[in-house]
């Protein structure tokens, strides 16, 4: 028997002769409340994250089964602390971190295999590819096995049981980092995008990256509402879908919803990001920039696009002006990054198309928003449960 799972067999009381089966028992039912508590919440609260980021919760995902082991095989060594129940905790730890793995394992996973089921040219077969999928991870498994049963015999003390553990902990996840950086997808998310659009802007409109390119340039563990300029430095930072209330609490012009009138969402920054001018008429824009966009009533995944595109650009304007400059009024850079926008957008979707990107399917958004605004005049906000029906399209 392999000497780490005899360890994490020891965590459950084997070999302990003050143990007892009701104890096993007792802490595998334990064990499986927190996996099965955990599953409900994590589902909540990332599960409509798993495919627009299916690359960053894959390797997630292969980082939490390994801590789960780490856990588990551990658990006997805090039998010796002080600390009552600290293996008892460790093991309920290890189930949720077991539980979360399951759930963005199998989202992120479902996310590329349609990826790889729908071909720029031609029709995929998702049945064989699920097949094949399965093929591989039995040869892996008994490949693993094999070479299992040769190591395992020379690992009969604890450090080189724990410096072999360690050591393919590393290596498995190193190995996986480098096949979710090989992963070159055509749908879009927050990051892509706006890395499309600063390098569009950065050629003048004349050039956008194919999708083995933005994949080069993508990070893998980042967070998903940040934007960065061509050297990749952080210009600001935009959430979407929040609220009108909750994303313009502090002082907005009036004629942001007429300067909108035309568009199916509305752009303004955190009060956080804002200074009143010296005459007290408006409001300037102090850096690093923090932006909200709220959503309108029958807004398309065109309109989340466009509205995200709005947000890089101004973040990217504000960012190339200088703190002391006049002409960092607030209501000002918004019509001018919008300008932009009007101007350019056609020619970056078409582009983008002809450069082999999926702009149709796939939400920017992960989820529902959770209010939309209702209205011409944005009178009424609609909150996300009242609107729980109107899934991102």
């Amino acid at each position: 028997m392999s000497p780490i799972y005899s360890d994490t067999l020891a965590g459950f009381g084997v070999g302990d002769p003050s143990a007892t089966a009701t104890h096993a028992l007792l802490l595998t039912v334990l064990q499986e409340v927190f996996s099965r508590l955990t599953t409900v919440y994590g589902a909540y609260a990332f599960g409509s994250s798993l495919v627009p980021e299916a690359k960053t919760y894959r390797l997630l995902a292969d980082a939490l089964n390994d801590a789960s082991v780490i856990l588990d095989t551990l658990s006997p060594l805090l039998n010796s602390h002080a600390i009552p129940g600290l293996r008892v905790g460790a093991l309920c730890l290890s189930a949720s971190f077991r539980a979360l793995c399951g759930i963005a394992a199998g989202g992120s996973k479902a996310a590329i295999t349609m990826h790889f089921a729908t071909p720029v040219v031609g029709t995929g077969d998702v049945g064989d590819l699920n097949a094949k999928d399965s093929s591989k991870e039995t040869v892996l498994a008994l490949l693993g096995m094999l070479l299992g049963s040769l190591i395992v015999p020379r690992l009969v003390t604890p450090w080189p049981i724990y410096t072999a553990l360690f050591l393919l902990v590393a290596l498995h996840l190193g190995i996986n980092y480098l096949g979710v950086r090989g992963l070159v997808l055509r749908t879009l998310n927050r990051q892509r995008v706006a890395l499309a659009w600063v390098s569009y802007r950065s050629s003048k409109g004349t050039v956008v990256p194919s999708p083995s390119n933005v994949s080069k340039a993508e990070r893998i563990l980042t967070r998903p509402g940040v934007f960065r300029d061509p050297l990749g430095r952080i210009t600001g930072r935009c959430t979407i879908g929040l609220p009108f209330f909750d994303a313009f609490r502090g002082h907005f012009p009036s004629s942001l919803f007429e300067h909108f009138e035309e568009e199916r969402y509305l752009l303004w920054y955190d009060n956080q990001c804002l200074r009143p001018t010296r005459d007290g008429a408006g409001h300037t824009v102090r850096g690093p920039v923090y932006l909200h966009i709220v959503l309108k009533d029958g807004y398309t995944v065109s309109d989340q696009l466009r509205a995200w595109i709005h947000a890089a650009e101004l973040c990217s304007m504000t960012a190339h002006k200088p703190t002391g400059s006049t002409d960092r009024e607030a209501m000002a850079l918004i019509r001018a990054s919008h300008k932009c926008i009007v101007q350019c957008f056609p020619d970056f979707i078409e582009r983008m198309r002809a450069a082999g990107w999926n702009t149709v399917d796939g939400p920017l958004m992960p989820g529902s928003p959770k209010g939309v605004l209702l209205g011409a005049n944005g009178g009424v906000a609609a909150t996300g449960e009242d609107r729980e029906e109107k899934k991102v399209r």
